[in-house]
């Protein structure tokens, strides 16, 4: 292969790097309006992470609050497993991490067991493992059932994590869908929430 060759291909090849590294950071950050509908389901839309885990998808249902005012997403697999992402303002050290619980950990009363790892922490409470970061003021966790997920994939998952986009956001909240705390109109219903029965000719 002649020098110029190879030049151009380490151009080509430079090119689909930049390229796959814009599409990872593709995405806007959530609007006022999204923050609002946010703070009406009861967390701050900074606590809402994302992760991406091979084998795992959002659970319906599965976005919201965790604990006074944390964020949680539940994530299932095909195999019946799930893992759980939450997000609250925090850190830990050896005394608190062994007093936080493993969200899902049964038995519910079991001792978690911590060793710290660089940066994280890895957990463990009866059936589910654990691990846990700091981002800031922020403390990211995600947790897995031990038989199934495993060290590896739970560390994965906590280091991966990132802010959710509006895209995201408008995926699990839709604006077309009542807002939490929302009344929604119904035709049969009138003033005082009896139901309007009337019906023209023919039923």
């Amino acid at each position: 292969m002649t020098k110029s060759a190879i030049y151009s291909r380490g151009l080509v090849l430079a090119g689909l790097v930049l390229a796959l590294t814009g599409c990872a950071d593709e995405g806007s950050p959530p609007t006022a309006e999204q923050r609002e509908t946010a703070r009406t389901a009861g967390f701050d839309i900074a606590l809402m992470y994302t992760t991406e885990v091979e084998g795992y998808a959002a659970a319906a249902g599965g976005s919201g609050v965790y604990g006074d005012a944390g964020y949680q997403q539940i994530y299932a697999s095909t195999k019946g497993d799930d893992l759980r992402l939450t997000v609250e303002r925090g850190t830990l050290d050896a005394t608190s991490c062994a007093a936080l619980p493993v969200p899902g950990a049964e038995p519910v009363d079991a001792r978690v067991q911590c060793t710290p790892d660089g940066d994280g922490w890895v957990r463990a409470a009866g059936d589910r493992q654990e691990y846990a970061v700091t981002r800031g003021d922020l403390l990211v966790r995600v947790n897995g059932l031990t038989a199934v997920a495993g060290p590896d994939l739970v560390r994965s998952a906590a280091k991966q994590a990132r802010p959710i986009t509006s895209e995201e956001f408008e995926e699990l909240y839709p604006a077309d869908e009542a807002r939490p705390g929302e009344t929604v109109e119904r035709g049969d219903i009138t003033g005082d929430n009896a139901p309007n029965n009337d019906v023209g000719a023919g039923g």
